[in-house]
């Protein structure tokens, strides 16, 4: 939308005075770069406006930041949030997904952003679970094929030694909000067939009639299509297990060593 106005702009027939360039000065664009290190742009993926009050007071007690925390309309649900220090905004980017009344809270990081058209609200990590695997499908490179398809593959969740032996294996990915969720996929061992359910962890509201998290518009373009037709997508693609991290390790009595359950980072 931005280049499409941009473009028009350009074929305007502009008066001389409007043809004038205004310049930045160097010094200003340069603080605007280290103010842009402690800013983030936020969108509450909701088909409703919500509460901006409520959202900053609810956020800033979740992320459990030190100092204030300022929000900043920048449209309907969209928000521009500074924070004290990088440090804190980082951290509150690493431990996505976020979610406020159950609506995603989609994260852009604003670090050398130039203008409010270059912030982007599409894509968002989550860790999601392949249930079901054979143990040896319970490894980093399965991982990474796997992933693969459902989306950008950010870190496999194994031990030292690329392994990850248990109920599931975890995966990070970068998904396409606007994209249907990857329901799962099947894979061949041996010349016998597995059909790998994928779960996906703190996953918000999603449409039930198209998979997606993020419509282009308030509505599902598909849903009045597809009336009277068993939802494709449901609550299963939650899950509801305990979070298992393979990347932390403890030591018991005599040496042995054992997993830690730890929230993922």
């Amino acid at each position: 939308m931005a280049e499409e106005l941009s473009n028009l702009y350009e074929e305007l027939c502009i008066t001389e005075e409007e043809k004038q360039e205004v310049l930045i000065p160097t010094e200003e664009a340069l603080i605007s770069i280290e103010k842009s290190k402690k800013c983030l742009a936020a969108h509450v993926v909701a088909d409703k406006e919500v509460n901006r009050g409520a959202l900053r007071t609810t956020m800033s007690k979740v992320w459990k930041v030190e100092g204030q925390v300022s929000f900043k309309e920048l449209g309907c649900n969209k928000f521009l949030v500074e924070f004290q220090n990088p440090l804190e905004k980082n951290r509150v980017l690493s431990e996505r997904p976020w979610s406020f009344d159950r609506y995603l809270i989609c994260l852009f990081n604003c670090e050398d952003c130039l203008a409010p058209r270059d912030i982007f609200f599409n894509e968002e990590p989550f860790w999601v679970q392949l249930h079901d695997l054979p143990f040896a499908g319970m490894n980093r490179t399965m991982g990474e094929r796997l992933g693969a398809a459902a989306g950008n593959v950010v870190l496999v969740d194994v031990d030292s030694s690329g392994m990850a032996w248990g109920s599931f294996l975890r995966v990070k990915l970068i998904l396409d909000i606007s994209k249907p969720l990857t329901s799962g996929r099947f894979i061949n061992l041996g010349g016998k067939r597995y059909w790998i359910p994928f779960k996906y962890e703190r996953l918000p509201l999603i449409c039930f009639h198209c998979g997606a998290i993020k419509h282009a518009g308030l509505s599902c373009p598909s849903g009045n299509q597809r009336e009277g037709v068993a939802p494709q997508y449901g609550s299963w693609l939650r899950a509801n297990s305990q979070h298992r991290s393979f990347q932390h390790f403890s030591k018991k009595r005599g040496g042995i060593r054992t997993l830690k359950q730890l929230a993922p980072k």
